[in-house]
């Protein structure tokens, strides 16, 4: 049979030859690509919001701290006017009455927790009144930047000195200082307050910040004046100078509060970084954020996108491939159905002939004399439309030489003369 030498296909490789295998391959491609912009596009700018959240939130705390400290050396400002006003009042009235003086001092330390020493010197830069002043020889001074300011400046207001250790405490301090007039205007001393360090440590250590945030005081020399949280670093112990050339840079550029991106000396890692500088007073407070803790919550959105995204795109290839799978059974289906088709016609007109075939090789009754064939219906047909009925042969008539010359004869002999 002619449909036995047709050769088997299998689903798959029709896919391959159908157009519309290639359409659907390139829709997918360009869905694809397009939930793939469109995802990055979310997770790019939902970084960027994080970037600009901590930015913020560097800056508020920066504000914060700032309105703080300020406000605290402030409050010491008015405890020490209030200091030397007492001792320029008694210099007026014939001398420094050390008792009430020393009262003095006592009652605006009570009221200023946050000093561990609050004293008044005299013209030479001996301690002499105040707060846990050593008994034996005094001590002096004079050395000090903000004595000499004082002294040689009488317009010089509130003079505040760097990060020093004090010379009785031995602590790390800032220490603000005030001039002390005699009545003609001549220099009498200084009224001067230590500010403990540990005070920014109990200060911060209030603050909720993340694990690699950190929050810090430098003064206008970049010393380090306190950090929180502190590492083993060299660059994170009190009066490290280890500041990157960026931050010097914005610090000088930007001299009141800059927000900018930077890798930390001290530890070489990236954070975000706002300083403030606090009021009139020469010192900056920085507060940071690292990206490991304002992008926590960005690399989760990302990490559940990229599970949704993945299983997008499992999913489309599987729906695809039951597409394809789906199609290429349709047109086997369609294949199978028209091979069907054409073998039944095939038969039938295989069974029609042989059929035929069999008629004309069997018993056929025909006339001895007219040569007339009988049929099935018990007729009598002319052997030529029997035949030709019953078969594919066709006839063309003509005369053989014999009839031919039989026919001659006698029509030569009906012939008139």
């Amino acid at each position: 049979m002619p449909t036995q030498d047709r050769p088997k296909e299998s689903p798959r490789t029709l896919v391959p030859k159908d157009p519309f295998y290639y359409r659907l391959l390139g829709g997918v491609f360009v869905i694809t690509l397009l939930v793939a912009s469109l995802v990055a596009l979310f997770l790019t700018n939902s970084r960027h919001q994080y970037e600009h959240l901590a930015g913020i939130w560097t800056q508020n705390i920066a504000k914060v701290l700032e309105v703080n400290i300020s406000g605290a050396f402030d409050k010491i400002d008015i405890g020490l006017l209030d200091i030397a006003h007492e001792a320029e009042r008694q210099l007026a009235q014939g001398g420094i009455r050390p008792k009430e003086l020393n009262a003095a001092i006592q009652k605006q330390h009570a009221q200023l927790t946050e000093l561990y020493g609050l004293r008044v010197t005299d013209a030479d830069g001996n301690m002499r009144y105040g707060t846990d002043i050593p008994t034996g020889e005094p001590v002096i001074i004079r050395d000090r930047d903000y004595f000499e300011r004082l002294r040689f400046n009488p317009n010089a207001g509130l003079v505040t000195s760097g990060l020093i250790q004090g010379k009785v405490s031995k602590k790390w301090n800032i220490t603000l200082a005030r001039r002390v007039n005699r009545p003609d205007g001549t220099f009498a001393g200084v009224a001067f307050a230590n500010f403990s360090v540990d005070y920014f440590d109990d200060l911060f250590s209030r603050l909720d910040i993340g694990a690699q945030d950190a929050i810090g005081i430098r003064d206008q020399d970049f010393r380090l004046v306190a950090l929180h949280p502190r590492g083993p670093e060299p660059g994170s112990q009190i009066g490290s100078q280890v500041v990157s050339q960026k931050t010097r840079d914005m610090i000088g550029n930007h001299p009141v509060t800059a927000t900018y991106n930077t890798v930390f000396a001290r530890d070489d890692k990236e954070r975000t970084v706002t300083f403030r500088k606090i009021g009139r007073y020469p010192f900056y407070v920085f507060a940071t954020s690292a990206p490991g803790d304002y992008l926590a919550p960005w690399k989760r959105e990302a990490a559940i996108a990229g599970a949704l995204f993945t299983a997008f795109v499992v999913v489309t290839l599987l729906m695809s491939r039951g597409i394809l799978r789906t199609r290429a059974i349709e047109q086997a289906r369609f294949e199978a159905v028209r091979l069907t088709e054409d073998m039944r016609l095939q038969n039938k007109a295989l069974t029609e002939a042989l059929s035929r075939v069999k008629r004309l090789e069997g018993f056929i009754s025909i006339c001895s004399y007219c040569k007339k064939v009988r049929t099935e219906q018990q007729s009598w047909e002319q052997l030529e439309t029997y035949i030709s009925e019953n078969s594919d042969a066709m006839f063309s008539h003509g005369a053989c030489p014999e009839c031919a010359r039989a026919q001659m004869e006698e029509y030569k002999a009906q012939k008139p003369k």
